[in-house]
C-alpha cells in the first residue's frame, strides 16, 4: 500500500470547487501526487529441509531504504529488513500448512511499493519418538527416562503433565531423563514426553501414566520477626494471624528454609507490605533479601517447592530467577493512601474490549481454580464482573505489579500475550477498571527447570486490614488466598 499524503485540504478545495462556476478552472499547486512506485520481481520461495529460502529482485532504484516481508497478511506484524536486501530465511513455518509472503519495497520518505506474494508449504514429516519410556516415584518427586531416537536435528525434548502445553517443561539438549518434584498427590498423572528437532518441531508424543501417594502437605509462612506480634506492619500481621488459624499450617523462620522438605511443605506465602518501603527488591526486609535466604528460598524452589509471593513481595521473582533481571516489577507504591467511596476490585477478563473480534486477544481467566468459591460483582459499574477486594473508606495503594507495555507485543497478538511467552505465565488478573491488556497484577509462574510453581499477587487492593474499619469484602481476600495456597500445594 502506498503512503498517503496530507492532503485533505487540497480534496475538500476541489469539492467545493465542483460545486462553484467561478472555481470551474481552478488548479491547486502544492499538493504533490503519491509517485508511482516500482515493486520487486521474481519473488521465489524454495524449501530446504525445515527452512523457506525467499529471494527477490529490487528495482533499480537509489532512493529504496528496506524491504518489508509479511507473513500470511499479518500487516501489524511484518519483518523489517534494511538496505538493500534481496532474500530471507524463514524458521519455523509449520508443517504441511501453506504460508503466505509478500516482499514491499520501502522508498525514502516514508513511501511503500505494492507488494508481491507467493506461497510456501512444508512437506509434513512424521518425527521419531521417544522409547523405553518409564516412570518411578520417591515422595513427591517423578523421575522419568526414556532412549531418544537416532536421529539428526534433536534440539531438545518437552515433558507435558496431563495435556497442559503451556507449561510444558522444555529441557534443552539430547535429555535422557527428567526429574520433577512437587507433583500433585493422590490421583493418576499422564506424563507425555515430545522430542523436539530443529527448535521448532515436535514428535507426536509418547505417554505414560503414575501415581503419587498422598503425604499430607503443610502451609509455611516465612516471617519476618520473632513473632506475628513483632511483625512491623498491621496488614502482615493481620496476615499471618490468619495464616496460623488455618489446619497444617506453620511460621517458617528464615534460619529454617535450608533444612525444609518441599515434600512435606510444598507451598511457602511470603507477604511484605509496608508504608515507605523503596522499591527495589534489595530494599525488601533483609531478613528475606539477605544473599543465604535467597539462596535457600532458590533451592526450596528448584526442589519443587512452590511460592506466593504478596504484594511487595512480588519484587522476588527476580533474584529467585522466575523473571529476567530487566522485567521487575514496575508500578509501585509506598505511601499511607487514603480515603476513597469505590470499591478496589481486580479483573479476571483480559482484554475486555476486543471479546468481539480484534487482533488483539480476550483471556477469561475466570475458570482457574484460584476463583472457586469466590463470586464476581459488578460495584463500580463498569459493565462486567469483577472480584471486589476492598471496599470504600481508607486504603493504601501499595501496587507492586508489571505494566506489560513496556515490553510490547513482541511477535504475539497483545502485551499480555507477550508477558505470558517470555515469561512462562499466565497472567490471571488485572486492575478492575482495565478494558485492555496495560497491567499484569496476578501471576501464575509454570515451573521449569530451575524453579517451582509461583504466584505473584501485587494488587493494592489485596490488603489484610483495612485501616477505617472492617472491610466488607475482608472474605474475598481470604478465599483467594486460600485457593491460592491450596493450589499451589
Amino acid at each position: 500500500m502506498k503512503k498517503i499524503l496530507s492532503c485533505t485540504l487540497g480534496l475538500f478545495i476541489m469539492l467545493i470547487c465542483g460545486t462553484l462556476s467561478s472555481c470551474s478552472d481552478f488548479e491547486p499547486t502544492g499538493y504533490p501526487d503519491v509517485p508511482t512506485l516500482q515493486k520487486a520481481s521474481d519473488l521465489k520461495a524454495e524449501i530446504n529441509g525445515y527452512t523457506v529460502n525467499l529471494s527477490w529482485a529490487l528495482p533499480q532504484s537509489n532512493d529504496i531504504e528496506g524491504v518489508l516481508l509479511i507473513q500470511n497478511g499479518n500487516i501489524s506484524n511484518p519483518i523489517r529488513l534494511d538496505g538493500r536486501a534481496t532474500d530471507y530465511s524463514v524458521v519455523g513455518q509449520p508443517m504441511d500448512e501453506e504460508y503466505l509472503y509478500t516482499v514491499k519495497v520501502m522508498y525514502n520518505g516514508g513511501y511503500v511499493s505494492e507488494g508481491i506474494s507467493t506461497t510456501a508449504t512444508i512437506p509434513y514429516v512424521e518425527l521419531a519418538d521417544a522409547t523405553d519410556l518409564r516412570a518411578s516415584v520417591s515422595g513427591r518427586t517423578v523421575t522419568l527416562d526414556w532412549k531418544l531416537p537416532s536421529a539428526t536435528g534433536i534440539t531438545g525434548v518437552k515433558v507435558i503433565r496431563n495435556g497442559d502445553t503451556n507449561a510444558a517443561t522444555l529441557i534443552e539438549g539430547t535429555p535422557t531423563s527428567c526429574e520433577l518434584k512437587g507433583q500433585p498427590m493422590d490421583q493418576e498423572i499422564s506424563y507425555t514426553v515430545v522430542v523436539v528437532y530443529d527448535t521448532y518441531y515436535t514428535s507426536k508424543g509418547v505417554s505414560i501414566k503414575t501415581l503419587i501417594p498422598y503425604i499430607t502437605p503443610k502451609m509455611g509462612y516465612l516471617m519476618t520477626a520473632p513473632t506475628i506480634q513483632q511483625l512491623p506492619d498491621d496488614d502482615e500481621r493481620a496476615a499471618a494471624s490468619w495464616f496460623v488459624a488455618q489446619e497444617n499450617a506453620e511460621l517458617i523462620q528464615p534460619s529454617q528454609l535450608a533444612d525444609l522438605d518441599a515434600d512435606i511443605y510444598p507451598v511457602i506465602w511470603i507477604e511484605i507490605d509496608r508504608v515507605g518501603l523503596p522499591l527495589g527488591w534489595q530494599n525488601l526486609p533483609q531478613e528475606i533479601s539477605n544473599d543465604e535466604t535467597i539462596e535457600a528460598l532458590k533451592r526450596y524452589s528448584a526442589n519443587g517447592g512452590s511460592l506466593y509471593l504478596a504484594n511487595m513481595a512480588t519484587q522476588l521473582t527476580v533474584p529467585l530467577g522466575i523473571v529476567p533481571a530487566d522485567m521487575a516489577p514496575t508500578v509501585y507504591g509506598n505511601g499511607d493512601g487514603g480515603t476513597g467511596s469505590d470499591v478496589w476490585v481486580i479483573n479476571p477478563y483480559l482484554g475486555w474490549d476486543f471479546r468481539n473480534g480484534s487482533d488483539q486477544g480476550f483471556y477469561d481467566r475466570t475458570a482457574h481454580a484460584i476463583y472457586k468459591g469466590l463470586t464476581l460483582e459488578d460495584p463500580n459499574n463498569y459493565g462486567y464482573e469483577n472480584l471486589p477486594l476492598i471496599g470504600p473508606g481508607q486504603r493504601e495503594d501499595h501496587n507492586c505489579l508489571w505494566d506489560c507495555n513496556i515490553y510490547g507485543r513482541g511477535n504475539q497478538p497483545d502485551v499480555i500475550r507477550n508477558f505470558e511467552v517470555t515469561t512462562n505465565s499466565l497472567v490471571l488478573a488485572t486492575w478492575g477498571h482495565v478494558r485492555d491488556h496495560c497491567v499484569a497484577g496476578l501471576v501464575e509462574f509454570y515451573a521449569n527447570a530451575e524453579h517451582g510453581r509461583c504466584i505473584a499477587n501485587g494488587f493494592a487492593a489485596y490488603e489484610w486490614n483495612q485501616n477505617s474499619g472492617v472491610n466488607p469484602y475482608q472474605h474475598n481476600v481470604e478465599q483467594l488466598t486460600k485457593n491460592i495456597l491450596d493450589y499451589l500445594k
